[in-house]
């Protein structure tokens, strides 16, 4: 009984996503480089969990892709990096929706600490980067911004009366 209007996001999800990419873009101080939340993870976490059903890996996938064009990095990293989280999110969303923030918490910083040993090892195999510990600071920063951005997100879902 679904047609190809129930596969199609609302205006509210499209919104919040191009929100993110558009935190990514933000010009950051140079205190701060590496420890910039991954907004756009954030995002795509939160709907992952809220409308499973609706905004799958391909949304994540494209999401990621866009970054990569904003970006100017890669073609496909970040598009292979956001698919894999939404894949991990969408197939155990059952069992993360019965832990508390700080439980999502831990697991945003696993996520995004396998996302960017990822990054950081195509990055060495292409460019030669070194692996430093300051690159791992954007994990931590995004696991502390989940409780608000989830709480944020959460009320404009019920405000807009978005769901499944």
């Amino acid at each position: 009984m679904s047609s190809h209007a129930d596969s199609r996001l609302s205006p509210v999800v499209l919104t919040t996503i191009v929100l993110a990419l558009l935190l990514s873009q933000i010009p950051y101080p140079e205190w701060m480089k590496y420890a910039v939340p991954d907004w756009v993870l954030l995002v795509l976490f939160y709907w992952c969990l809220a409308i499973p059903e609706r905004f799958g890996v391909g949304y994540a996938w494209l999401s990621g892709l866009l970054l990569d064009i904003l970006n100017y990095s890669l073609i496909g990293l970040e598009a292979l990096e956001k698919a894999f989280v939404g894949f991990v999110v969408i197939a155990t969303h059952r069992r993360i929706r019965l832990y508390d923030l700080w439980q999502q918490c831990i697991i945003i910083f696993v996520l995004c600490t396998i996302s960017i040993g990822f990054k950081l090892w195509v990055h060495n195999l292409v460019y030669g980067t070194e692996l430093q510990l300051v690159y791992w600071q954007s994990a931590l920063t995004t696991c502390l911004f989940w409780p608000f951005v989830y709480m944020f997100l959460r009320v404009v879902r019920h405000r807009t009366g978005t769901s499944t």
